[in-house]
């Protein structure tokens, strides 16, 4: 892309180029079991990081750019 649409550059060697295909993986997931142990297991700001990020489902930059102001405590909701 960038040689052709962007330099204006045509290389004819990568028109035949084929990309591997990777092939698709199932997520792994933790029974309930293991879930409860790792929460147990962990202690702390640590885990209540963990906590906060499986409850919700956020991902860990969202959980660790939360705010007080992102927080309503009346409601017990997440803005």
């Amino acid at each position: 892309f960038l040689y052709r649409e962007v330099l204006g550059v045509d290389l004819p060697w990568l028109d035949g180029l084929k990309y591997p295909k990777g092939q698709p993986r199932l997520p792994e997931v933790l029974s309930q079991d293991e879930t409860r142990a790792v929460l147990a297991a962990t202690k702390g700001t640590p885990g209540l990081v963990l906590a906060l990020l499986y409850g919700t489902g956020m991902r860990m930059m969202e959980a660790l750019r939360l705010r007080v102001k992102d927080l309503d405590l009346p409601r017990r909701t997440i803005t």
